[in-house]
């Protein structure tokens, strides 16, 4: 890997489950993942910029917590090591064909990206943005859990890191913080291919000499407005559209082993340059761990001809990223999103017959999986999560969030969520309220 692609500074839950009383010790917040998300630059391509324009400008996700670090964009020129006799850069798909990569071409891409972030120390970036890095200078840097705060249910007391490791109710808070929050932080890098729908095979490729190695730091110079120029517009170019994308996971290695070293080494709410230069020269404890990849396209939609053709590519670039992101949830189970349940139907007994959350088919949701429901209760000062029943999307009742879904179905913007119903035991229908969280299950 050439090392001037890593160098950059570091410094730069649950719902409230019943609608009752305080005294039932239930949570305000659900502790959701977090997400920091990459591209892969293609330099070589004709429109590469393009791709890059459209992924800087896309939404981001809602099931997650954004967990911006800095980096967006890795330079496919500048990684090397991964094929021996193709120069440069990951396999990726080829313009013209529809046969995504083998299992050993993902395997060497998402190895050639794991060594890449590790190099770049992306670990180090994502736990210095948890603890909130702050300072100019080494003299003045130091921690604090403000976001840790925002995105929990734990407050600046409990949080005093100095305080609580030496407290059973601190002790507790802080290893739930490792387990519910960081623990669950991701990196998802996505390489995107466009290729057109009449005529693939024609797709020409032009190289480009881009400077540096990160495009983050050209798009507001002369090299970014150069390219800007060149490359001209894809849509312009294409009536039909189709974009393949290739999505690898990453996790942050974190428990609470790790923590407590974190905390007894380098953790500090007052300047001390001596425990940040400690932490900054630490290269081996912030590590991520490869978990899959997956793959998939996304074809031009009923909208070509009445639709912005700059837009429209964001649509289908954006669709396809979240039909992996609902694979890659489908296999791992740390990665699922849970999500509160916003509604319950009644029939005219009274009785519950019907559940809605705001999961749908960008989350993958189809009408054969199943849902746990859990409860989520603080006991002696930790989070715990008790099944209370298990439910089943109803069939033509899941919720289509697509991205643009409203504006290409012609809804009127109803978003109440998908239709849950009771699989197996009718009774646990009474236990389930408003704010309890569910989430999928394998089988």
């Amino acid at each position: 890997m050439k090392k001037h692609l890593l160098i950059f500074s570091l410094l730069l839950g649950c719902v409230t489950l019943h609608a009752q009383e305080a005294e039932k010790k239930t949570v305000s917040k659900y502790f959701r993942n977090a997400l920091t998300s990459m591209m892969i630059y293609h330099p070589e391509d004709e429109f590469g910029y393009d791709v890059y324009k459209i992924f800087k400008d896309l939404p981001p996700e809602d099931k997650y917590d954004m967990h911006d670090v800095g980096l967006h964009v890795l330079d496919n020129s500048l990684i090397s090591d991964v094929s021996k006799h193709k120069g440069n850069g990951l396999h990726r798909q080829t313009y013209g064909s529809s046969i995504v990569l083998t299992a050993e071409e993902k395997q060497a891409n998402a190895d050639a990206l794991l060594q890449l972030l590790n190099e770049a120390e992306i670990g180090k970036r994502i736990v210095a943005k948890w603890f909130n890095l702050t300072g100019e200078t080494l003299q003045d840097a130091h921690f604090n859990t403000s976001l840790i705060e925002e995105r929990s249910d734990y407050n600046a007391s409990v949080l005093d890191v100095e305080k609580a490791r030496f407290t059973v109710e601190g002790v507790a808070a802080l290893q739930d913080v490792s387990e519910e929050l960081i623990s669950h932080s991701f990196v998802l890098v996505s390489d995107m291919t466009y290729i057109t729908a009449e005529d693939r095979a024609t797709a020409t490729k032009t190289t480009f000499a881009v400077l540096g190695g990160v495009l983050d730091a050209l798009s507001g110079g002369n090299a970014g407005r150069r390219l800007a120029e060149d490359v001209g517009d894809i849509s312009d170019k294409f009536t039909g559209f189709k974009v393949m994308t290739h999505t690898y996971l990453f996790q942050l290695v974190w428990n609470d082993s790790l923590a407590n070293e974190f905390y007894e080494k380098y953790y500090t709410s007052e300047p001390n340059p001596e425990r940040m230069a400690a932490f900054l020269q630490d290269k081996d404890m912030f590590r991520l761990v490869y978990l899959g990849t997956e793959s998939a396209n996304a074809e031009k939609t009923k909208l070509v001809g009445k639709y912005n053709r700059e837009d429209l590519l964001q649509m289908i670039t954006v669709r396809s990223i979240d039909k992996n992101i609902a694979k890659l949830q489908k296999r791992f189970e740390a990665f699922r999103v849970k999500a509160p349940i916003t509604s319950i139907e009644y029939d005219k007994k009274g009785n519950p017959v019907g559940f809605r959350a705001q999961i749908g088919e960008k989350e993958g949701v189809e009408d054969n999986m199943k849902f746990e429901v859990l409860e989520c209760k603080l006991v002696k000062g930790r989070i715990e999560y008790r099944r209370v029943a298990i439910l089943k999307p109803v069939k033509n009742h899941i919720w289509d969030n697509r991205f643009n879904a409203l504006l290409e179905n012609d809804s009127d913007g109803e978003t109440e969520g998908t239709l849950f119903r009771i699989d197996g035991d009718k009774t646990r229908a009474n236990s389930i309220v408003p704010g309890m969280l569910i989430r999928q299950i394998n089988g």
